[in-house]
């Protein structure tokens, strides 16, 4: 079946059904099938982020606002890309024919949408499994710069697999990712690859900063996410927030935390925490409470 053929046979099944089955919809280029939105844009356009940490969220993770008077300049952080695999517990479990992803990023007013026309800046991977062709696919590292980027730009000829240690720096100007391959500890290593793009910065708020875990909507279906991958955990560490004056802070602590929830897919589906000391942001992939 052609994907615009099942995407239109899908929109007229229950929002429970399709939320709660990974579909499987590939391409031969970079992963349209998945909507880079804006965070705070309305149900029917992007990632649902609602207000109670109890409510449902596409988006989970750890938020760092700025302090008064100082707006958050860049924002830091290392990772290593966790492995995508199909979920063995909950509602979207085990079904061999399907696709399951989830996307890690970090960005300037990105997580909470309160900046006037939903401006921020976010850079990061999203990783997936897809049945069909294989199970567990080429990680996809992106950039976007909203409104310029209505829809996630990637780093050109970078590459990266899971296992690998990646390095993202955002800022009102330009979006940095270096590769360090598949190693332990970064500390007086080279990076291996980099990529570098400008970004126009004009109307970001610098109200905070963010490290996050994201499910999202298929392309053609804003109003179902994707069914999330189990990625194990992921560790945000090495975390840096800049501020205009000129400060650096080295820590997430007094940080936000929400968690991915959708009651189709089992209800909280992460477990985020900002690690003692504010020195890293963990989320762990769950199924509920």
């Amino acid at each position: 079946m052609k994907p615009t053929t099942l995407l239109t046979t899908l929109s007229l099944a229950s929002t429970a059904l399709s939320t709660a089955i990974p579909l499987p919809i590939h391409t031969n280029t970079r992963p349209i099938r998945l909507l880079h939105k804006p965070p705070l844009s309305p149900p029917s356009q992007g990632a649902r982020i609602l207000s109670s940490q109890s409510e449902e969220s596409t988006l989970g993770g750890a938020h760092l606002p700025s302090p008064p008077l100082r707006k958050v300049t860049s924002v830091t952080a290392t990772f290593t890309i966790p492995h995508a695999s199909m979920p063995v517990t909950g509602p979207t479990a085990n079904i061999t024919v399907g696709l399951y992803a989830a996307s890690f990023h970090i960005g300037i007013d990105s997580f909470s949408g309160l900046c006037p026309n939903n401006r921020f800046i976010r850079a990061g991977v999203d990783i997936f499994w897809d049945g069909t062709i294989g199970g567990e696919q080429t990680p996809w590292v992106w950039y976007q710069s909203s409104p310029a980027d209505e829809d996630g730009m990637g780093f050109g000829n970078f590459s990266a697999k899971a296992g690998d240690v990646v390095r993202f720096v955002v800022t009102g100007s330009e979006v940095k990712v270096e590769n360090y391959g598949n190693v332990t500890c970064t500390k007086g290593l080279k990076a291996r690859q980099v990529g570098v793009q400008r970004v126009d910065g004009g109307g970001l708020c610098g109200g905070e900063a963010a490290w996050a875990v994201e499910d999202f909507p298929l392309a053609g279906m804003p109003d179902f996410p994707v069914a999330l991958a189990d990625f194990g955990g992921v560790v945000f560490k090495n975390l840096e927030v800049g501020f205009g004056n000129g400060t650096v802070r080295r820590n997430a602590e007094g940080a936000g935390v929400r968690d991915v929830r959708l009651a189709a897919q089992g209800g909280r589906l992460t477990d985020c925490v900002v690690g003692e000391g504010g020195g890293s942001v963990r989320c762990d992939r769950v199924v509920g409470e």
